[in-house]
């Protein structure tokens, strides 16, 4: 009985020391990664001539249906 309640109270002991420096660990886990990964921008570039330079089916050309000859 005595094994058990050690238990009980260590094992909460534990969870409580854990809940209180996750936050830590998170942020610092966090910094190490973005650090290695390096500093990349997110944004897309902008190509304002990409609409204009999108051709038609009609404009790419006939299509021809190549048959295999054994």
């Amino acid at each position: 009985m005595i094994g058990l309640l050690k238990f009980l109270l260590i094992f909460l002991g534990f969870t409580y020391l854990f809940r209180l420096i996750k936050p830590f660990i998170f942020r610092y886990l966090f910094k190490k990664v973005s650090k290695k990964m390096g500093d990349f921008k997110t944004e897309a570039p902008v190509n304002k001539e990409g609409k204009k330079d999108k051709k038609n089916a009609q404009d790419i050309g006939e299509y021809i249906d190549y048959e295999e000859i054994d």
